[in-house]
């Protein structure tokens, strides 16, 4: 089996391998960043005539010794050009998130993890090399999350990259059971199922749900470093991180800084440093987009009006509706008006849906440090101090937690663990709920007190399917932001079609997953 590998890794590879001064560790070390040369590796060991469960390309390589990599290296004759710079990039930038994470949370080995964080990429390369057309799509679903990709894959192609992995490439167990693990929680719709809850600690199960998520979260983490302006891709990734690995949302960006560093010395080691800054915008040096919430309907123009004053009075504002409307979209777009008094202050966000009884204290309040051995952290509500928090799905916040808010709320002060003071602070709330909040507390479902102590200005945002003249012009921004290839005039007039039947389930989610198919089609035929 012919997988492409990347002209740019391999050529300084040959060099060095010749190199009887060179370490065969450290050629092990290069090798692991051409996904589509580990693999090819990997597969040679594990196939019929090697030995079998060979995980890593150290382990590969030991038993192998350097006349053999050589002779296996020099075979590679499928290249991809520097134009596939980007696609290497993200790659890379996976393998080292998913081997951060396994630091902090001790999942497999080192080699183990790295590996399942290019997996996705290394089946993509597998589809490439039977379909050629493929590499007209490729930027495209590197910025969609898995099912969206799925789906675009099976539609364009009747075949994506996690039954490539599944069925064309031998690979050793631990990577054979995260690959069905994967694909069992993906429908050939393209749909995600519900994570089970954790199997026993110590089962084969475990292990394949653990490297599942962790192949997941590096995946989110990739897209939001190599497109800094899918804003839900670094959403995703602070949850998926301390949803799974139990890391507070303040510590990604330290998490995320440590793999564009060990990124850049990769880059160093290649020599094309200067090639991946062009293309590699770091979220801290990129411009801010303009973000807005587009309407033309006069009832929703007519509550933003009143939210908008409410933002400018640093009252505190609750946005309801379904999942997908832009609750978050405008909590943002809100915060960074100019006539917002606390434009310039921080901002920080929370999913509070992630936030169990322990996490919750440690994220909002922080610790003291040496406390019951939990470590020293700052917490939102001194990070945030003078600024704006926006908590996200307040509303599956359980009743205790809520009752707990209420109380620091109600005094605007309070206790780090470990910590015997009080502290004040002055925060504006930004709250997403898909209830309306009023009307669950009077049900008793939501905290009257809390509701109280926060006395917030409420918005609904009604569903894509309630505000069908709004779905061009929203659309029109998505392409724009995106880049996608919907030029054609009479292919954005056969859009309106959709825009006015298509029930959009997923309200934004769905109307951005018809343009990125209908994007990636398009390129295919253009």
């Amino acid at each position: 089996m012919n997988i492409p590998v990347f002209e740019h890794t391999v050529a300084p590879l040959r060099s060095r391998i010749r190199n009887e001064s060179e370490s065969l560790q450290n050629v092990a070390h290069l090798i692991k960043y051409d996904p589509g040369l580990y693999s090819s590796l990997l597969q040679f060991i594990n196939g019929p005539a090697g030995r079998s469960e060979v995980s890593t390309v150290s382990q590969a390589i030991s038993l192998l010794g350097a006349e053999k990599v050589e002779r296996h290296i020099l075979q590679q004759d499928s290249f991809l050009d520097s134009s596939f710079l980007f696609f290497w990039c993200y790659t890379v930038l996976a393998g080292e998130t998913a081997a951060a994470l396994n630091r902090r949370a001790d999942i497999a080995g080192e080699g183990e993890a790295f590996f399942v964080g290019i997996l996705p990429s290394v089946g993509m390369l597998l589809v490439l090399g039977e379909e050629v057309s493929y590499g007209k799509v490729l930027d495209i679903l590197l910025k969609v999350p898995t099912e969206d990709k799925l789906f675009i894959e099976d539609r364009l192609f009747t075949t994506n990259h996690l039954k490539q992995l599944g069925e064309r490439l031998p690979l050793p167990k631990i990577y054979r059971d995260t690959i069905s693990m994967t694909r069992f929680f993906f429908t050939p719709e393209g749909q995600q199922a519900s994570s089970p809850e954790d199997p026993a600690r110590y089962s084969v199960a475990h292990a394949s749900l653990q490297l599942y998520r962790l192949m997941e979260a590096s995946a989110s983490a990739a897209r939001c470093l190599v497109f800094p302006l899918v804003a839900e891709a670094q959403e995703k990734f602070k949850e998926l991180a301390k949803r799974y690995f139990r890391i507070p949302e303040s510590e990604v960006e330290e998490l995320l800084a440590d793999s564009i560093e060990r990124f850049e010395e990769v880059c160093r080691e290649f020599g094309i440093q200067e090639e991946t800054e062009t293309l590699l915008s770091l979220p801290e040096r990129a411009e801010a987009p303009r973000i807005t919430f587009l309407t033309v309907s006069e009832r929703i123009k007519a509550a933003l009006s009143e939210v908008e004053a409410a933002n400018r009075m640093e009252r505190n504002i609750v946005l309801h509706g379904e999942t997908g409307t832009g609750k978050r979209l405008l909590a943002v777009a809100l915060h960074r008006r100019s006539d917002n008094p606390r434009r310039n202050k921080p901002f920080l966000s929370y999913h509070c849906r992630t936030l169990d009884s322990e996490m919750f204290e440690i994220e909002l309040f922080g610790a003291k440090g040496g406390f019951l051995g939990i470590e020293k952290h700052k917490g939102a509500l001194e990070m945030a101090n003078g600024g704006s928090i926006l908590l996200k799905d307040i509303d599956a916040l359980p009743l205790p937690l809520q009752e707990k808010l209420a109380e620091v709320f109600s005094k605007d002060e309070f206790y780090k663990i470990g910590e015997m003071r009080p502290a004040a602070f002055d925060i504006r709330f930004f709250l997403t709920s898909r209830k309306n909040i009023i009307q669950e507390a009077k049900k008793g479902n939501f905290s009257v007190r809390l509701l109280e102590a926060l006395g917030p200005v409420s918005m609904h945002i009604p569903p894509l399917r309630e505000r069908r003249q709004d779905i061009g012009l929203i659309a029109d921004g998505i392409i724009e932001k995106y880049d996608l290839f919907i030029r054609d005039p009479a292919l954005r007039l056969g859009l309106n079609e959709y825009y006015e039947k298509d029930p959009f389930p997923g309200n934004l989610k769905s109307l951005k997953r018809l343009l990125w198919y209908l994007s990636a089609k398009h390129r295919l035929i253009a």
